[in-house]
């Protein structure tokens, strides 16, 4: 069930003859009803949605991931919220597959 969602939308992509389109954006970055507006926003331009879980040692990351990671940790975002920004997006009427980073 969860390769299934992300394996058509490749497949999709495939018959399409053109690349897939997967966005990324660190949840919690600046709150969790921005994280989901942005989720929202870009869904329905993108194949696949990856959402960053911020963590304070983001080391093998670019500076703009790690500044974000660092505005949703000093905001007290915690793991959880993650989970309930994920769930939120899913309940809307066009998820994309999201992968959780």
């Amino acid at each position: 069930m969860i390769n299934e969602n992300i394996t058509l939308a490749f497949e999709n992509c495939k018959l399409d003859r053109r690349p897939a389109l997967l966005t990324y954006i660190v949840a919690g970055d600046s709150n969790k009803k921005m994280s989901l507006d942005i989720l929202k926003s870009i869904s329905p331009y993108v194949d696949i949605c990856e959402v960053g879980i911020p963590h304070n040692t983001p080391v093998a990351d670019g500076k703009q991931i790690q500044n974000s990671s660092y505005r949703a940790l000093k905001n007290g975002f915690k793991l959880n919220d993650v989970f309930e920004i994920v769930k939120n997006f899913k309940k809307t009427i066009a998820p994309k597959p999201t992968i959780l980073m």
